[in-house]
């Protein structure tokens, strides 16, 4: 049995809830569309330390810098705030002792950027694998100096009471501290380390809902600044600003439909007029007024476009295309229809380098196209 929904031709369709995916739908969104927003699963943005840069790409690019303002600002709205600005770039560090060029980070990567002069506190936890504050320590001191910078990092290691079973992760730990009484615990701990710091360095360990006012809040109760390091994937950074995103998206009005995929979209006369997606028991069927492809480079071989007149149905391939409209365009650089756009590092362009840039540019560009936005050319 097929379920049908009967929804207005401003309805955008978004594939895909990874970064280009939510800025799209927020895009749409805000150029007055009714969003929804289908994912089968968090993309690469989620499981990384969440920065974005913009290394290599050209900053003339039309759109850029409205692009990256306006997801600073919806991530001040979704309480995940971003520190940094298109026009500069800083280096912060990670949890192997490296720095990275980032234009934007999370708050709580932004906080550990060295800064000539200071002493930070790198502190490590007992049994956390994966992790040695000594070992980054060094790295980080001759790091900061290739830059230039004088930083005196210091080390202590501190003993988590509530996490006793021999090695754990750092997503351990961070389920351990959505509890505020072990947030205030940890306050405790650290309290004594950080007479004469400037700051404090903690390896990604906190919870899903810490925001920045509560982060500041924990930085009070010590008594010192407080930053993270960005661990190896799974990140607890990117895992925190997608549950905030998700939570601002359903606040927004969008619906989501999480875990089930999209298998193919209908074209008719040029025009995409359904979607159809896998859900449990009946397929669901979804008349769209514009369709948005952001399923990075996983999931998209598996969404097939249909034409019932023609009887065909296409794959879509790797690298993907689009034109100046943010058009997809199929093997012989036609628009597969006029109303189904792509977006983020499924298309040709995207750089590992500049990926998470590139997906909110195309994903802000997609979006405002989508919905029939007048403010984009």
């Amino acid at each position: 049995m097929i379920k049908m929904d009967n929804a207005p031709n401003k309805t955008v369709l978004v594939i895909g809830g990874g970064l280009a995916g939510i800025t799209a739908a927020l895009a749409a969104m805000k150029n007055g569309a009714q969003v929804i927003l289908v994912t089968s699963g968090p993309g690469t943005f989620a499981l990384s330390g969440a920065t974005v840069s913009i290394r290599g790409m050209n900053k003339e690019q039309p759109y850029l810098q409205e692009a990256l303002d306006f997801f600073k600002d919806i991530t001040i709205a979704a309480e995940c705030e971003y520190k940094g600005a298109f026009t500069g770039s800083t280096f912060i560090p990670d949890i192997i002792g490296g720095l990275q060029e980032i234009a934007l980070a999370p708050f709580s990567l932004w906080a550990g950027r060295p800064v000539n002069g200071s002493k930070v506190m790198i502190v490590g936890i007992r049994g956390l694998s994966g992790f040695s504050a000594g070992l980054t320590a060094e790295l980080l001191t001759s790091s900061v100096k290739q830059i230039g910078l004088q930083v005196t990092y210091r080390t202590a290691t501190i003993e988590i009471p509530w996490v006793r079973n021999g090695f754990f992760t750092s997503l351990e730990v961070a389920n351990h501290l959505e509890d505020k009484q072990r947030q205030a615990q940890l306050a405790e701990l650290l309290k004594p380390l950080v007479k004469n710091q400037d700051l404090l360095l903690l390896p990604a360990i906190f919870g899903m809902t810490m925001g920045s006012g509560e982060f500041n809040g924990l930085a009070r109760q010590i008594g010192c600044s407080v930053g993270e390091l960005i661990t190896l994937p799974p990140s607890m950074v990117g895992l925190r600003v997608l549950h905030a995103m998700q939570k601002y998206l359903k606040q927004s009005g969008v619906e989501i439909i999480s875990g089930y995929p999209v298998q193919a979209l209908q074209v008719e006369d040029g025009i995409c007029t359904a979607a159809f997606v896998d859900t449990p028991g009946r397929n669901r069927v979804i008349k769209v007024g514009s369709i948005i492809v952001a399923t990075g480079r996983i999931n998209k071989s598996s969404l097939a476009i249909r034409t019932p007149s023609q009887k065909t149905e296409t794959f879509l391939q790797d690298d993907c295309l689009v034109n100046e409209s943010m058009q997809l365009l199929n093997e012989q650089n036609i628009p597969f229809a006029a109303n189904i756009y792509g977006a983020g590092d499924m298309l040709e362009t995207s750089d590992c380098k500049n990926g998470n840039a590139l997906a909110i540019w195309t994903g802000y560009r997609a979006g405002v196209l989508a919905a029939g936005g007048d403010n984009i050319g």
